[in-house]
């Protein structure tokens, strides 16, 4: 029964503001969501690292959504938010421009992305999903939690 319940996760995305786009997140790898806290620098850092926070005693590396997936980094506002993931053993946050609803994706409607899209944004996607009025990207946290791992972080620029 504990997998059925798992797999009926893996079918619910948090839908996430990144500039003009609706990402999706997989609600099974989401931890939590907080307000934006600013993270505390650190020196020598990757341009789409903000930096790092401490989550209950534990040091989370905070990753710039916008800088990773648009090239821009991502403003603070009141509806900033920080998405914490879990990456395997990892545990990262994600700043977006705001976090709304949780949706249903029906595993058969996800589609494949354009071709035309380069790609070196096609790389932080699993594929996309037509809602009413809008597209949901949905974004493959995988591959976003390796950019920590990567000895340079150049396609992220």
């Amino acid at each position: 029964m504990s997998n059925m319940a798992s797999s009926d996760r893996d079918d619910k995305h948090v839908c996430c503001r990144v500039g003009g786009s609706l990402v999706g997140i997989q609600l099974s790898q989401v931890q939590e969501i907080n307000r934006l806290v600013e993270p505390t620098w650190v020196p020598l850092m990757e341009p789409y690292l903000r930096g790092v926070i401490n989550l209950r005693g534990n040091l989370v590396t905070v990753l710039d959504l916008g800088t990773i997936v648009r090239g821009r980094a991502t403003p603070t506002t009141p509806r900033s938010r920080t998405v914490v993931v879990e990456v395997g053993e990892e545990v990262c946050g994600m700043v977006v421009d705001e976090v709304g609803d949780v949706v249903d994706v029906d595993r058969e409607s996800i589609e494949p992305l354009p071709s035309h899209l380069p790609a070196d944004q096609r790389r932080w996607y699993r594929g996309l999903v037509q809602l009413e009025g809008e597209l949901l990207l949905l974004l493959d946290v995988r591959t976003i939690g390796q950019l920590g791992s990567e000895p340079t972080a150049k396609a992220a620029r």
